[in-house]
């Protein structure tokens, strides 16, 4: 194993006991690389340039004392020789900074004790720093410190700490550590975060914990034993940190996690519902009805996919509805409904995909269509709300919840009933049409009439802001 040199000023102005110390060195083969100062400032120019392991001071020099010295190298460990019997400025060299003293003897035997001294020394220094390395490291950390000893009692908190829990550190030390525990059963809302994983002697594991205000918080905690040279255990360092970000975080993934899995399970029963359906409208030779519960689902399938690239343009909305209801109406004839047209007193304008639009309104109308009693009528409104145009379609079928439309949708057993009473085609076309509608920035639900039976669905479109007044109302216009 190599032998370690340290970098060793002697300050000494008796040459006498310059080359004695040389000599000891170079008899005993001691690692050192020696440089020699005679005075005070000769030391001062060697210690500018140069950085040594550390310093041996005799205590008076021609022009100073070793107190000078401890002055000009506060950074290194010094040792300090003194003359023969005096013990009192050994102690006060001591007390100004240095490390050691050696007091001189008649027959030199005080260099006998340097080997040692200076390995002591210089270990010291070098633990020092380490310690203040970990200090700085433990005060600066994000993450609460604090030290008990085997009782539980607080002898040392960090800066993090007293940050995290709202105390100062006055207040806090000298004080059982039970005081940051909840004093009651862990609950729906205090549960453990995570099981407890084991490290030798350590061990971290979640859990609540209570600030000075008695808020409470989950932490990671993590607690590991400080022993002493004997390997008796003398201390406890627990380091907590505050996981309320990430507890949200993981909520909010698992929810996630469920909705996606969710909306992925209800995806591949209605894939199977589509599959079978036009197997069967192909077995009856209703080649246009399976082309078309087709389209309605690739549609789907490119929304989901994010694949849906909206072509927006400004249009008035009512054009639309008036070009939709005209296409129904043959449909809505063969019931005997009549649709019926309420437009504004004045025009509005919107900044969306006129075709997206036209197969929203037309899912729904034809929902409207194919779900009220014959030789009745579907009202169709459209009015200003400011900030949105609203269009509401009045139909008189079987009566909805408010706001049902969202839980319908996400109902892989309504869709089922759907497919199998024939109506495959309003399960895939409110799905459509909400899809649509939200990707416009816009909203969908629905409302009971306030007289009569039947539902109102209703969506709401930003609106570009421009309205043109127009000469013609269509209030109550048979479109048949």
């Amino acid at each position: 194993m190599e032998t370690t040199r340290y970098k060793v000023l002697l300050i000494e102005d008796n040459q006498i006991e310059q080359r004695m110390f040389q000599r000891f060195v170079e008899i005993n083969s001691i690692p050192y690389d020696c440089v020699i100062a005679g005075s005070v400032s000769e030391a001062k120019r060697v210690l500018g340039p140069e950085k040594f392991d550390i310093v041996i001071s005799d205590h008076d020099l021609g022009d100073g004392t070793a107190f000078d010295i401890l002055e000009l190298a506060k950074n290194m460990p010094i040792i300090v020789v003194t003359g023969a019997g005096d013990e009192e400025t050994a102690v006060k060299a001591w007390k100004a900074g240095a490390y050691d003293y050696l007091i001189k003897d008649v027959d030199q035997n005080y260099l006998k004790a340097i080997p040692i001294t200076v390995e002591n020394a210089i270990n010291h220094k070098q633990m020092e720093k380490k310690l203040q390395l970990l200090s700085g490291a433990v005060m600066s950390t994000e993450d609460s410190v604090y030290i008990t000893d085997m009782k539980g009692m607080i002898i040392f908190v960090n800066k993090a700490f007293c940050k995290t829990y709202g105390y100062i550190e006055e207040e806090i030390v000298g004080k059982n550590s039970g005081i940051l525990w909840i004093q009651k059963n862990q609950g729906e809302n205090t549960r453990s975060v995570f099981q407890t994983r084991s490290f030798g002697s350590s061990w971290e594991v979640g859990f609540y914990h209570r600030r000075k205000d008695d808020s409470i918080f989950p932490v990671s905690l993590s607690r590991s034993t400080i022993k002493d040279s004997n390997r008796n255990d003398v201390a406890i360092v627990g380091v907590a940190r505050d996981i309320s970000e990430r507890i949200l975080v993981e909520d909010e993934l698992r929810t996630t996690s469920l909705k996606f899995k969710k909306r992925n399970q209800l995806h591949n029963d209605v894939a199977v519902l589509v599959a079978e359906t036009i197997q069967k409208l192909l077995a009856d030779g209703n080649i246009d009805r399976a082309a078309m519960i087709i389209h309605d689902y690739l549609d789907i399938s490119k929304i989901n996919a994010d694949k849906i690239d909206l072509q927006r343009s400004q249009f008035k909305f009512s054009t639309l509805v008036s070009q939709v209801a005209e296409a129904l109406a043959p449909y809505a004839s063969e019931k005997n409904i009549e649709i019926r047209n309420n437009g504004p007193n004045s025009e509005l304008l919107v900044n969306a995909d006129y075709d997206r639009m036209v197969q929203v309104l037309s899912n729904l109308l034809h929902r409207a269509i194919k779900l009220s009693h014959a030789n009745n009528h579907v009202d169709i409104h459209i009015r200003d709300s400011e900030s949105e145009l609203v269009v509401e379609i009045q139909d008189s079928g079987p009566t909805l919840g408010p706001n049902q439309i969202h839980t319908l949708i996400n109902n892989s057993d309504w869709i089922r009933e759907q497919f199998r009473t024939g109506r495959e085609d309003i399960a895939l076309g409110i799905r459509i049409a909400k899809e649509l509608v939200e990707i416009h920035g816009g909203r969908i639900w629905t409302e009971h009439p306030k007289k009569g039976i039947g539902n109102i669905t209703c969506f709401a479109l930003p609106t570009s802001g421009v309205r043109q007044k127009v000469s013609i109302t269509m209030d109550s216009a048979n479109i048949n």
